[in-house]
């Protein structure tokens, strides 16, 4: 369901996909859609502090994915864009678990 409503867009890398992050939780979790912020909404266990936090969603998103992942806007905020190095079905499929 979140794929249906999640805009993500297409690149010549990969796909470009908006996230909130809220840190600090018991453990990471993609909690859902944030239509707020259309971003998918995730808890993340670690602090954010020198990095920790980043590095976190960068290990969890590349193994929910099964793609490299990377931040490529919004380090030092709550709301990033990542780039999933992997094709647009390959990311619904993997949504359409949540």
């Amino acid at each position: 369901m979140v794929e249906r409503v999640l805009k993500i867009k297409e690149t010549k890398e990969g796909i470009l996909l908006p996230v909130l992050v809220v840190p600090q939780g018991k453990e990471f979790a993609i909690i859902g859609f944030d239509e707020w912020n259309n971003s998918l909404k995730i808890r993340l266990s670690k602090k954010p502090e020198k990095g920790k936090a980043n590095q976190e969603l960068v290990k969890e998103l590349r193994k929910f994915f099964s793609a490299k992942a990377e931040i490529v806007k919004g380090k030092k905020q709550r709301q990033k864009m990542l780039l999933i190095h992997t094709d647009k079905k390959s990311v619904q499929k993997s949504l359409s678990s949540l």
